[in-house]
């Protein structure tokens, strides 16, 4: 009677076990989450003393996120790092927008600061201000529209 209490005990813990095994395609049953993106639009020709509107469609999954938590330009001037000017945009049923006041000649960037569904990417750019000077000529980066890169907060 002993041996088919221990046998049964035996088969007993192998079912118990083997109902506790990892499903191999577990991460499957859950919905993949696609990276945001974002399409900054920016003015080709900024001219000093003037008003700007920036934009930005943000993205997920090829549909229109419209429920981001932020969406902020953070715009600075090269030689002035510490002088950044927060603007917080506003959706208006299809995009973001902002204004931003350039008052002087240079180069400025813009960092795009969105925060939605749980992801934050921050695209940054660099804009040509007026009449630049040969040396900002030189370092002036080519631009980059898209992004991909983001953060994801969990």
């Amino acid at each position: 009677m002993n041996k088919w209490k221990m046998s049964g005990l035996v088969i007993l813990s192998t079912l118990v076990l083997s109902a506790c095994s990892v499903n191999s395609d577990a991460d499957q049953l859950y919905k993949q989450q696609k990276p945001l993106s974002a399409h900054v639009m920016l003015p080709e020709n900024i001219e000093p003393q003037s008003t700007q509107v920036l934009k930005v469609h943000v993205m997920q999954e090829n549909k229109t996120v419209d429920d981001a938590k932020i969406v902020q330009f953070n715009v600075w001037k090269k030689d002035a790092p510490g002088k950044v000017e927060i603007i917080k945009a506003h959706y208006d049923g299809s995009m973001y927008k902002a204004k931003a006041a350039f008052n002087e000649d240079g180069i400025y960037y813009i960092k795009t600061d969105i925060n939605a569904r749980g992801e934050h990417i921050l695209p940054t750019q660099q804009v040509a201000v007026g009449k630049l000077s040969k040396e900002e000529l030189r370092s002036l980066q080519p631009a980059e529209n898209e992004t991909h890169h983001h953060h994801s907060h969990h």
